[in-house]
């Protein structure tokens, strides 16, 4: 091989070596194209579970609507809701302490409307004194606080779980014949009933569109639910009376 063949061949080894190093530097520099993160139960802005059932605003305890449209705001999924624009700021500078005070009113309301003696998660018998946390603005009981991390990991599943629930247990003996929202007749021309679930009480709607009005206004009809069944049954008159007598008697 005479000398110029062996510089041109040189110079192509080299010019060789030299794009396999780029391409292997490249590859290290930029990897490979990173997958989308995992969404998270609770996106931002989003709620999770029923809309804010009370009818006061957590500051200021005004029925809400009398300081105009009720201003909306969720938290880590949590919708509540304020009498006005200057509410927000007052419960965000101690929001642990204010969401703690919702949920003891949630819990007291929903408690004797609670639907199961077993626990969601293991499907076990409640014990006399179970743990009760608010998820979604909905009492939740499990047989123990560790059965939470795994009630959250499943809540979508367990919340459908406990509205079933309570669709079978109130559906007996619902005490309405037409749909709150339009007033039209159950069961008639709009064809079979759509069941809601809010704040633990079943909701029967004449078809899909009346959910929206619901969406807007639940401690309204909440309110029209429970009048009804106690003009049916004077004994439930106040779905809370059990739990204070429990309260009573600690």
């Amino acid at each position: 091989m005479n000398m110029n063949r062996r510089i041109v061949l040189h110079a192509t080894i080299v010019a060789l070596s030299l794009l396999v190093i780029g391409f292997a530097a490249a590859q290290t520099q930029h990897g490979p194209t990173p997958a989308a993160p995992a969404t998270t139960a609770a996106e931002p802005g989003k709620r999770v579970g029923d809309p804010y059932p009370l009818d006061t605003c957590p500051i200021t305890a005004k029925k809400l609507g009398t300081m105009g449209d009720p201003v909306t705001k969720v938290y880590d999924g949590r919708e509540v809701r304020f009498c006005c624009p200057a509410c927000p700021p007052k419960f965000e500078k101690d929001q642990a302490a204010n969401l703690a005070k919702i949920d003891g009113k949630i819990i007291k309301d929903q408690a004797a409307l609670y639907p199961l003696k077993t626990s969601l998660v293991t499907g076990k018998d409640l014990p006399v004194k179970p743990y009760e946390f608010v998820y979604g603005n909905r009492l939740i009981r499990l047989g123990a606080e560790g059965e939470k991390a795994d009630f959250i990991k499943d809540a979508t599943k367990h919340l459908a779980a406990l509205d079933k629930a309570v669709v079978e247990q109130q559906g007996k003996d619902y005490p309405l014949k037409t749909c709150p929202v339009s007033k039209e007749e159950l069961g008639g021309d709009m064809g079979k009933p759509v069941d809601m679930v809010v704040a633990g009480r079943l909701v029967r709607l004449c078809c899909k569109g009346c959910k929206e009005d619901v969406e807007k206004d639940p401690a309204k009809f909440i309110a029209l639910v429970d009048e009804a069944r106690k003009a049916k049954d004077p004994k439930a008159a106040r779905p809370d009376a059990d739990h204070d007598k429990k309260d009573e008697g600690k």
